[in-house]
């Protein structure tokens, strides 16, 4: 069975079809969604769609939302979330920092708003789901031995050789591991050990190369996990099995 630890369930291009691309996910042996929130409101819409057995959320606020936000406010709108249903919800995430081609005010704004969501990740005790740009080394700082997920990794081999001698971070698998120019990324998967990392598809984005320029779905998983079987020279179940427990391990549900 495989995990897709990182989609957006309640995007409005779902709603015509929610439950067939639920059935989807079943079929292709999906046992397990993370319905990651990206700022107070959709964290609310991600945790009602946990009516679902199978589907957890988070509780985040996007670095592309930080202009728009009353940060203590929000951050507190957020723990009532958490606090309505603590079985349900597994992360503070997506939050982060994306430092392209934002403008000054944007990014100096960023920054106390993440270190705001790690406060509260080590409140509840709960890991960090962060999405990164151009502001890597920011990031490990901030972080410290949080246990965190890098979402749809990105980073470069200096940035690789970096999480591999760390214990708190593992790295979250994209269908854009598919796409041809994204070679790093391959080679990024051989030197991971299978260990630390975990499968997304950050739905309803980023579809793999198979279906470029269609909607994304969880039941893409499955091909993220066959690609990174071949990669690496092992078995499909290997990899399912493996990332399974890591998912299993890190978000403890």
């Amino acid at each position: 069975m495989l995990i897709d630890t990182h989609a957006h369930l309640y995007w409005d291009s779902f709603k015509p079809d929610f439950d067939n691309v639920i059935k989807r996910s079943i079929d292709a042996g999906i046992s397990t969604i993370i319905n990651i929130g990206v700022d107070v409101e959709t964290s609310k819409k991600a945790l009602d769609q946990t009516k679902d057995l199978f589907i957890y959320s988070t509780i985040g606020i996007h670095p592309h939302e930080a202009l728009q936000k009353n940060i203590e406010k929000d951050v507190e709108e957020l723990e009532k979330i958490y606090l309505s249903s603590p079985t349900k919800i597994v992360a503070v995430g997506e939050c982060g920092l994306d430092y392209k081609d934002v403008e000054k005010k944007a990014k100096e704004l960023q920054k106390p708003l993440f270190i705001a969501q790690i406060k509260l990740a080590k409140k509840l005790n709960l890991p960090l789901v962060v999405h990164i740009r151009e502001a890597w080394d920011e990031i490990f700082e901030l972080i410290g031995d949080h246990p965190t997920i890098l979402h749809c990794y990105s980073g470069q081999l200096p940035t690789t050789n970096y999480i591999l001698q760390t214990t708190n971070f593992s790295v979250s698998f994209a269908a854009n591991l598919t796409f041809p120019k994204n070679e790093y990324l391959r080679e990024a998967v051989k030197l991971f050990p299978l260990e630390k990392i975990l499968l997304e598809t950050d739905s309803p984005f980023l579809a793999p190369q198979s279906k470029r320029g269609q909607r994304n779905e969880p039941s893409a998983v499955k091909e993220i996990a066959e690609l990174i079987a071949q990669i690496k020279g092992i078995s499909f179940d290997e990899v399912a099995s493996q990332t399974t427990n890591n998912a299993k391990g890190i978000f403890a549900f």
